[in-house]
């Protein structure tokens, strides 16, 4: 588990970590069980960075910071996803222009757009939350904020139909067994469950429930998913997080 940790944090941070890995890519396939559990430490750095920022700032702002803290740690990564897949998904063109427009570097307004509703989600969703827990659950909510990120990316890749490049970067995870995918799904829900109770069970229910919608519209309109596409779920995955808990711990009390 060790090298597969060193693997993901190579790949989805900016944090450098000096350690040369043979075959990479069949490392990554055969280690996906783990993804979760990477998503997990990354979400306690940042959750630490939360919980230290809240101590000298207001709750709002610290948690402003923790979006920013987490987009300079990964480079953005799913960000650009998500911006290229509403660039290209939205324009309203044919699959094949839709992939062009996702390679694309540059940003279209449909990008900007998606950018502008993640953060005003997540920044609304976590200056909301700030009122009915405390700091330090809110912590936690940070920290399984960002793990959900990783376990979005896992759902995505049972029995995945690739329509990227034929050497794309999301190539590699076409073989993905399924029980590694139910793995790193049992060890997010657990951590879910133990945090946050039935609220937390609820809203895990509701990322899978996205995740099956978004997997038939993607498969319907490109005929499979490219690293963008996949990429996007993962903000996704974390916007329908804090909605689900939003609306589930308000209505259980």
């Amino acid at each position: 588990m060790g090298q597969a940790l060193i693997l993901f944090i190579q790949f989805f941070t900016r944090i450098n970590v000096p350690v040369m890995i043979d075959d990479v890519e069949e490392k990554f396939r055969r280690n996906i069980q783990y993804l979760t559990v990477f998503g997990l430490l990354l979400g306690i750095l940042e959750a630490v960075i939360f919980w230290l920022l809240q101590l000298i700032l207001p709750v709002w702002l610290a948690w402003g910071l923790f979006l920013v803290s987490d987009g300079l740690l990964t480079g953005g990564f799913h960000l650009d996803a998500l911006a290229d897949s509403a660039d290209g998904l939205f324009s309203s063109r044919t699959p094949d222009k839709m992939h062009e427009i996702m390679k694309d570097s540059r940003i279209g307004t449909m990008g900007t757009l998606a950018l502008l509703y993640y953060y005003g989600i997540m920044i609304g969703g976590g200056v909301a939350l700030s009122q009915q827990v405390t700091p330090l659950q809110l912590a936690f909510i940070a920290a399984i904020t960002t793990m959900l990120a990783k376990t979005g990316l896992s759902l995505l890749f049972y029995k995945m139909v690739y329509a990227g490049a034929p050497h794309g970067l999301a190539s590699i995870w076409i073989k993905v067994k399924t029980w590694q995918i139910v793995v790193a799904q049992l060890f997010s829900l657990i951590v879910m469950a133990l945090a946050l109770g039935l609220s937390g069970i609820l809203s895990y229910l509701a990322i899978l429930v996205v995740a099956y919608g978004y997997r038939r519209r993607i498969i319907h309109i490109l005929g499979g998913f490219s690293g963008d596409t996949i990429g996007a779920f993962a903000e996704l995955a974390q916007v329908t997080f804090l909605l689900a808990y939003l609306i589930f711990s308000r209505w259980l009390g």
